[in-house]
């Protein structure tokens, strides 16, 4: 989101909520309480698009065979090499 986000206290988002959901679909609105941030509303594609990016853990076993032959076949860098050699003799 390129424009800065506008903050606004609980109270005055109350009174002027269609005021402040329309400029959500803007720029993110925070809202405040006793002076601090306690979220920001964005539009729901903003949203959504914020939660794809969330990564999500998996396990070894739910990958399928040439992911995991993939993985097998990478060989570390020679920085790696180094680090490792360092961890080894401390």
């Amino acid at each position: 989101m390129a424009k800065g986000m506008e903050i606004v206290p609980s109270s005055e988002l109350q009174k002027q909520f269609g005021r402040y959901s329309d400029e959500a679909m803007i720029r993110p609105v925070g809202v405040s309480r006793n002076g601090r941030v306690r979220f920001v509303m964005v539009p729901i594609d903003e949203y959504e698009r914020l939660r794809r990016r969330e990564r999500v853990a998996g396990r070894a076993e739910d990958l399928d065979d040439e992911t995991l032959a993939a993985i097998r076949a990478v060989e570390p860098a020679p920085e790696c090499e180094d680090a490792e050699a360092q961890l080894g003799s401390s």
